[in-house]
């Protein structure tokens, strides 16, 4: 069996990790709601719906995940806010159509969605790629955006080719057949391998179990999931008026960007060491890029992972509240 294995760099790819210590997750007090949403022929997208009622507050997952990998984080939003997820096209349940290789194409489906929900103008919180989605509709619809929550999310992706032939290599994590036989033990190799657990909601809508729950593999091909980054249109964070919030990961260790380093020889660490230093470099140019517009609010959280909402989900959350609390925020809702 195949099993995916993270990439080490958010600027680049999607599926970014990094590591640290994991914190306890409050659980959220009632499953949230999922259902299809057909928006074109053939297309029919997951949104889930975490409840709660004011201004609509909208997650989008990174490149590889679906909506549930808030199922853990989003609802804590549902005292002041209707909390919804969407998946993206060739994922999870919304896998009856493939990826989508065009930024625009990945918009169209998010308003298609908000129109069919009858949604105005909306918050979007988006991890690692959607903060393309995010900056592209903001760019398209500016009347639809009444904020931004880039989480990990905020990077330059105009010279996405040149970083990618520059990116030091990530050295391979360690997986073996028993790694790969049942849910508990693909649970397991994911915490390992990105550091952090996904709620098991995600790991469900990710990969495929049989009636035993022995692993049958994913439900996305990488080569599938390699789609999101091949359109040539990027967003235009200059384009953009609508109130932003970055939270950046910023890595301090070798663990935050390999969560797995201890497993690895002298070889794979100095690999380790480069690779480092290389997004080290890449968060603060693409911070120094974003903050640069007066509407934008940069939050770093240091030694953190890429998937830091599930790492240190207080401290992303404190973020967020601040950020939607705000004054001119606020009044947009």
């Amino acid at each position: 069996m195949m099993i995916r294995t993270a990439r080490l760099l958010p600027v680049v790819l999607s599926l970014a990790c990094a590591s640290g210590s994991e914190v306890p997750r409050a659980r959220p007090h009632s499953a949230p709601t999922a259902r299809l949403t057909r928006i074109a022929p053939g297309v029919a997208l997951e949104v889930v719906d975490w409840g709660g009622r004011g201004p609509s507050l909208v997650f989008l997952g990174g490149g590889g995940n679906t909506a549930h990998v808030f199922d853990d984080f989003a609802p804590q939003f549902t005292d002041g806010f209707h909390v919804i997820g969407i998946t993206r096209r060739g994922f999870g349940a919304s896998a009856g159509a493939p990826p989508a290789a065009d930024l625009d194409t990945l918009v169209a489906d998010i308003t298609a969605i908000l129109d069919t929900l009858r949604l105005g103008p909306v918050i979007l919180a988006g991890h690692s790629i959607a903060g393309e989605e995010m900056t592209r509709l903001a760019e398209l619809h500016p009347a639809r955006c009444v904020g931004l929550v880039y989480i990990d999310a905020a990077y330059d992706r105009s010279g996405i080719d040149t970083l990618a032939k520059a990116q030091p290599p990530a050295p391979e994590p360690r997986i073996s057949p028993s790694d790969t036989v049942d849910f508990n033990s693909v649970r397991a190799v994911y915490a390992r391998i990105m550091g952090v657990r996904e709620p098991d909601s995600e790991i469900r809508a990710t990969a495929r179990f049989d009636g035993a729950d022995r692993y049958l593999g994913e439900v996305t091909a990488d080569s599938l999931k390699a789609r999101l980054a091949s359109g040539n249109r990027v967003a235009r964070y200059d384009h953009v008026h609508c109130r932003a919030l970055a939270i950046y990961a910023v890595p301090d260790s070798l663990a935050d960007v390999v969560p797995y380093y201890a497993e690895l020889d002298a070889a794979g660490r100095a690999q380790g060491d480069s690779l480092l230093r290389f997004v080290a470099a890449v968060v603060a140019d693409s911070r120094t890029k974003f903050e640069r517009f007066p509407q934008n609010t940069v939050v770093e959280v240091r030694g953190a992972n890429h998937f830091v909402f599930l790492q240190r989900p207080a401290e992303v959350a404190q973020a967020m509240r601040s950020f939607l609390s705000s004054g001119r925020v606020a009044s947009a809702h």
